[in-house]
């Protein structure tokens, strides 16, 4: 094809298809006989992903980690959500502004009142987004500690162990490398040492993973009362209870109390039946 073809088919402009180029997002090739450029299917596919992505927002730099494959979409596309969600935090705060200011008298309007406003809601979304945040990073190294996952086989030998592991770092694109084979291998996952084991259970073949070097695994700077908090919370359903009870606290409403309680007491009655010896 040439670059009149892939405009039409695309419907990105010339101009626009040459500066991907220049970019090293777009790589054609060109023409012994006339120096012309030629496009393949896979340029086609290529311009499409571009387009795809950048209607995204995402950046020419994020695309062209993608397409260079330095980083996977599937991790480009999470930092990136991250990021519009943050946006899209920022935004309300600022409609909700707006709409005051709208319905207030401009000629009364009180911009010390405004400013308060503004410094709350920003209070309340720094600490409710820095629990979220400071959950995430706990629950990545507490499933980087450790994970089981179910193989294809029963993994009665050594090779078939092999398969397994390759298979799970093949499905999570994460690199694998294996320092020692058998029925309890040990393993490198994207750097990262594991020792792993076989267990059986009613469903079959289970294969866990444990760090080898558990202490190496870092949280950040995640305040110990935070931690503690952590570790009783175990799940997303518990942690939004978290989130709902400081929320009803802040805002000292009856309608958030009683959403609060609903949410609570079914799991008071999951510990109740957990642990009997506590009845």
């Amino acid at each position: 094809m040439n670059i009149n073809e892939l405009e039409r088919l695309t419907g990105i402009t010339k101009q626009n298809i040459r500066f991907y180029e220049k970019k090293e997002l777009l790589h054609p090739r060109r023409n012994s006989g006339n120096n012309y450029r030629e496009y393949s299917e896979e340029d086609l596919d290529t311009l499409k992903m571009i387009k795809l992505l950048r209607k995204l927002d995402l950046s020419l730099e994020e695309i062209h980690k993608v397409l260079s494959k330095e980083s996977p979409l599937q991790t480009v596309l999470e930092l990136h959500i991250r990021e519009l969600q943050t946006k899209r935090q920022k935004l309300d705060a600022c409609i909700d502004v707006c709409k005051d200011l709208l319905d207030a008298d401009s000629e009364s309007l009180d911009l010390d009142i405004i400013f308060k406003k503004m410094e709350r809601m920003e209070e309340k979304g720094g600490k409710f987004m820095s629990i979220i945040e400071d959950y995430k990073r706990y629950s990545a190294a507490q499933r980087k500690r450790g994970f089981a996952f179910k193989p294809d086989t029963m993994v009665m030998n050594a090779t078939e162990f092999v398969e397994a592991l390759s298979q799970y770092a093949d499905e999570n694109n994460q690199s694998l490398v294996f320092i020692k084979e058998g029925m309890y291998p040990v393993f490198e996952l994207d750097g990262t040492e594991y020792k792993a084991e076989r267990v059986f259970d009613r469903f079959g073949a289970t294969v866990h993973c444990t760090m080898t070097h558990p202490e190496e695994c870092n949280i950040g700077d995640i305040p110990k009362n935070r931690i503690r908090i952590y570790r009783f919370i175990n799940g997303p359903y518990l942690l939004m209870l978290f989130i709902f009870i400081i929320m009803a606290i802040s805002r000292q409403s009856i309608g958030w109390t009683a959403l609060v309680a609903a949410m609570i007491f079914p799991y008071l009655f999951w510990l109740y039946w957990l642990f009997p010896k506590n009845r």
